[in-house]
């Protein structure tokens, strides 16, 4: 049982919170069990925890709170692939004169997800993901959780957020970056998921390629960009 120490204040906050824990170390024992995150940081700041997942979200990954991004921006069984290249078109950009950022897209021949069962059996999987999302414990930021921290004038981070922390939930089964345009600037924490089965990487800004290995080998990979 070892001792995790948090970059994010914040993240660990709504840990502590989601676990019960107060008054002692969060160890990595008591963060087994969570199977899935979800983090959003473009329109406000959002994290949300689930211990226990429907079989009928990796048939469907029918979200609630997604767009078309499933229909249209997700792949499946990358496992299939010998490299990223075979699938990944990388973009790069410029934010400010000498900061550049990459951006990850699918090939346009690259095969796109398709759900293959009933219309009926797709609304009864409809059901069990409204009461999968019921059950999804989500935090908000507070002005005081901002204490300290000040606006980057190129990336607007306020440093809220630190993605190396998401390594230290070894049991993520599913981590969907739903419009991540601040913060998260680097995926070198998916070497540290060895259970990661499902990934969304939405409107992600990435200031190196670090852990696109671990792309390979996924049930399903969606990632889209407005």
């Amino acid at each position: 049982m070892s001792e995790i120490r948090f970059q994010s204040k914040w993240f660990e906050k709504c840990l502590r919170d989601y676990l019960n824990i107060e008054g002692r170390p969060i160890t990595d024992e008591d963060v087994v069990e969570i199977k899935y995150l979800f983090v959003s940081t473009t329109h406000g700041y959002e994290l949300g925890f689930a211990k226990s997942l429907p079989p009928e979200l990796f048939q469907t990954c029918a979200f609630l709170d997604s767009g078309d991004e499933w229909y249209f921006a997700c792949i499946e069984n990358t496992g299939k692939y010998s490299s990223i290249q075979d699938f990944l078109e990388i973009e790069v950009s410029n934010l400010e004169i000498g900061y550049q950022v990459h951006e990850l897209r699918f090939k346009d021949d690259t095969p796109r997800f398709a759900y293959r069962g009933s219309a009926v059996d797709y609304k009864l999987a409809q059901r069990a993901m409204r009461s999968f999302d019921a059950g999804v414990k989500r935090y908000g930021t507070q002005d005081t959780d901002f204490e300290g921290l000040m606006e980057d004038e190129i990336t607007c981070d306020y440093g809220i957020l630190s993605p190396e922390d998401f390594s230290c939930l070894t049991g993520l089964e599913v981590l969907r970056l739903m419009s991540c345009q601040t913060e998260i600037h680097s995926l070198s924490f998916l070497e540290h998921l060895p259970k990661l089965r499902i990934l969304e990487i939405g409107e992600v800004f990435l200031n190196d390629l670090s852990g696109l290995n671990k792309l390979i080998g996924l049930e399903k990979l969606c990632i889209w960009s407005n």
